[in-house]
């Protein structure tokens, strides 16, 4: 029987160090062939992902990056309103966030408009009927003969946002495989909706069926790719003594892990690592520590450029800085060397402090105690759809002031048992497997799905 064919489209370097450097990629191509689309082939030698007979890796960009950075920064952002609803919109219209001249007006002119027909769906519409399907785009599906196309997310990029519209024009289906915890509200009016999607875990279920309408029989649930690392056997595992060691730090002291966000994030993170130095230098914890800051992917290096050479500070990226692609800012790609770092790092240290990031969910595998940053008056940022159950857990300790920050360290360095049964609800509720399997239950669906549209 002749083996199908899968189209993946790889936006950015977030989902090739999630699809291309985990079990993921090479199950899917046991059973199929995998032509994988990406920016990134133009400026990184695809040779360097793993390699089958029956994968293909072929560079890609939208053929149209202004219309679809209009649609999806201005026209959208400004003329949505379905989803005014949802906390994120609240906060995002209460602290006037991101509207400029253009939008304002596009805001105000969207009053007198039915609202009925400002909703993604309709946007999603008005984008077929603009979008032509593609000459290269054509050829490819003469040349492959697609069955099916895997996006990463629905739309949230431009590149996946053409091809997603490109298919429905021709009649080809699509999945949705890869979203993250916090999309399907803080993105709710990007999706350009796919035929299926893959989600994390049931609550991101619940959200893809009742905020964005979709059918719960093509709604399906695998778990995070991204995790699966931290539940696979290892070899050659470092100690602890041996990966402190590795970042000259003392294995001695006890580790407070500072996990950093992008700069326009939470602008004043860097006045909250000065004071956590100068506590540090001070020995004002109760007792000596190591600091190990890891930077997000999208924050600046040469903004730590102050903390270098302090005793018992390391200061690192998360991954491999690679070449920048068309497709935004992303400039790192984690492989699996860098995914053992990210492993050891939660692992092997005893705090984690971070600002409404997604590795408070991650730092739950090990049942590290967790601080979220909210000092500077930023503690509504932390009213959002996605992250407010996490509060509620009682998983994490929201801080928001210096005071309470120091409190919450020393509580922490001297409990670390405290609100360990909130920290396994989160893990209960947003993780679910600890298998290492999310990789395969994915592929898995992506043949049910297959096998149903055959």
């Amino acid at each position: 029987m002749k083996m199908k064919t899968i189209f993946l489209i790889i936006p950015h370097y977030v989902f090739s160090s999630d699809l291309l450097h985990t079990g993921f990629i090479k199950l899917l191509s046991d059973k199929y062939k995998i032509i994988v689309f990406s920016p990134i082939f133009y400026v990184n030698n695809p040779d360097h992902y793993y390699q089958s007979p029956n994968i293909t890796y072929i560079p890609w960009q939208e053929k149209r990056p202004k219309f679809w950075n209009f649609f999806t920064k201005t026209l959208r952002v400004a003329l949505i309103s379905e989803f005014d609803n949802l906390e994120y919109f609240k906060l995002r219209g209460l602290m006037k966030i991101n509207l400029n001249r253009q939008r304002k007006l596009l805001r105000t002119i969207g009053f007198f408009l039915p609202r009925q027909i400002l909703t993604a769906d309709f946007f999603t519409k008005l984008e077929s009927l603009l979008t032509p399907v593609s000459n290269d785009f054509k050829e490819l599906i003469n040349k492959y003969h697609p069955n099916i196309v895997l996006t990463c997310t629905p739309g949230f990029s431009s590149a996946e946002s053409e091809i997603i519209i490109m298919a429905k024009k021709i009649g080809l289906k699509t999945i949705a495989i890869n979203s993250s915890w916090d999309n399907f509200t803080s993105n709710a009016t990007q999706f350009r909706k796919t035929d299926y999607i893959i989600c994390w875990n049931e609550v991101m279920r619940q959200e893809a069926i009742s905020i964005h309408n979709y059918n719960p029989n093509k709604v399906f649930v695998s778990g995070i790719y991204r995790f699966d690392h931290h539940f696979e056997k290892h070899e050659n595992e470092l100690s602890r003594e041996e990966f402190l060691k590795s970042k000259k730090l003392n294995p001695a002291k006890k580790t407070l892990l500072l996990s950093t966000v992008p700069p326009n994030t939470y602008p004043p993170q860097y006045d909250v690592w000065r004071k956590i130095i100068q506590k540090h230098k001070e020995n004002a914890f109760g007792e000596p520590v190591n600091l190990l800051i890891r930077l997000h992917p999208n924050d600046s290096l040469e903004k730590y450029k102050e903390f270098e050479g302090i005793n018992n500070v390391h200061i690192e990226l998360p991954g491999k800085q690679k070449n920048k692609t068309s497709s935004g800012g992303h400039k790192i790609e984690m492989d699996k060397v860098d995914l053992d770092n990210l492993r050891y790092s939660l692992k092997y240290t005893d705090i984690n402090i971070n600002f409404r990031s997604s590795l408070s969910l991650e730092a739950t595998i090990y049942d590290k105690p967790i601080i979220n940053l909210a000092l500077f008056d930023y503690a509504n940022r932390y009213h959002v759809d996605w992250y407010i159950p996490i509060i509620e857990s009682g998983g994490v300790r929201l801080v928001t002031t210096e005071d309470e920050l120091n409190k919450a360290i020393i509580d922490y360095l001297n409990h670390p048992e405290k609100d360990k049964d909130g920290r396994k609800k989160i893990f209960n509720d947003y993780i679910e497997f600890s298998d290492g399997l999310s990789y395969k239950r994915s592929a898995e669906a992506v043949e049910h799905i297959l096998k149903t549209i055959s």
